[in-house]
């Protein structure tokens, strides 16, 4: 395992000025008889991204263009959000179950290998893919993991179902907030978050405690010894959902694993140190 730490101020400067790019229509792939809707942007070697249903106000489209300006970025509703098809399978939202439709959208999209970037839930869902179908994935990048459910994780997650039942949406954004978001970028935009929780539509706490749980029962220690691609492990010193020892844990698992340790930015780290992530991911890639 190698380790590089990074701190606020340690940033790539060529990538702070950044241009929107160029979108590409947002078609609909056909993956075991259900339509998953995705998005490219971008040219070169494609990597696909698995990025959390959670936000603020910032969001990833900054991650994301930083990402465009040098690869085939792909980006997709998974089974049962937004736009694609709902959940048909009674493993549908477990992380093998889910690795699948990555594989499908592959296939649609005649790719034969893409690196892979997942953020959060989706890094249970990269490890499932990377060890089901290790032929598929090149590159493994694994932002604010975990790597099973242990006592911390079972608590929080099901203090976030409860708070799901019992919070009314804007409180329940803002509890939301308050967990995965830093108090400095919460300060920082503050209005924007007092926004988004005005306007939050009702929250489905079914649907939520089936993707927590799911989370809970993943345990990626089995598989991550088995990897057989490069992997980058990026933690945040301030994650109160995932810490920073789930990320060391992997990195110390995984056999070609590199740890970047960053000394903050909570557990969104796409969007409150998103540019600085793309310019360390494409590093990586292109290494």
């Amino acid at each position: 395992m190698q380790f590089r730490p990074m701190s606020g101020t340690d940033k790539m400067i060529s990538i702070i000025a950044l241009p929107l790019s160029k979108e590409v229509q947002m078609p609909f792939a056909n993956v075991d008889g259900s339509k998953i809707y995705y998005r490219e942007q971008g040219n070169g070697a494609p990597l696909v991204m698995l990025l959390p249903q959670s936000g603020g106000p910032v969001g990833v489209d900054p991650f994301l263009n930083a990402l465009a300006l040098r690869f085939r970025v792909i980006t997709y509703d998974q089974r049962g959000t937004g736009r694609s098809d709902p959940v048909t399978t009674s493993d549908g939202m477990t992380m093998m179950g889910r690795s699948a439709e990555i594989v499908g959208l592959l296939n649609t999209l005649k790719i034969d290998q893409a690196h892979l970037c997942g953020h959060s839930t989706g890094c249970g869902i990269g490890i499932a893919t990377t060890s089901a179908a290790p032929n598929r994935i090149s590159r493994l990048i694994l932002v604010n993991p975990w790597s099973h459910g242990d006592r911390h994780l079972i608590t929080m997650q099901r203090l976030r179902i409860a708070a799901a039942r019992a919070l009314d949406p804007y409180r329940y954004t803002w509890f939301n907030a308050s967990l995965l978001f830093p108090p400095m970028h919460r300060r920082e935009h503050a209005a924007d978050f007092e926004q988004l929780a005005l306007e939050a539509a009702p929250q489905d706490a079914n649907q939520i405690e089936a993707r927590l749980e799911a989370i809970i029962a993943f345990d990626a220690r089995p598989l991550a010894s088995n990897l057989n691609c490069p992997s980058l492990v990026a933690t945040a010193a301030d994650d109160q959902l995932m810490p920073a020892w789930f990320g060391t844990d992997l990195a110390g698992l995984i056999p070609d694993a590199t740890l970047l340790a960053l000394d903050g930015g909570g557990h969104m780290l796409p969007e409150t140190r998103g540019l600085e992530l793309a310019a360390e991911i494409s590093t990586f890639l292109t290494a």
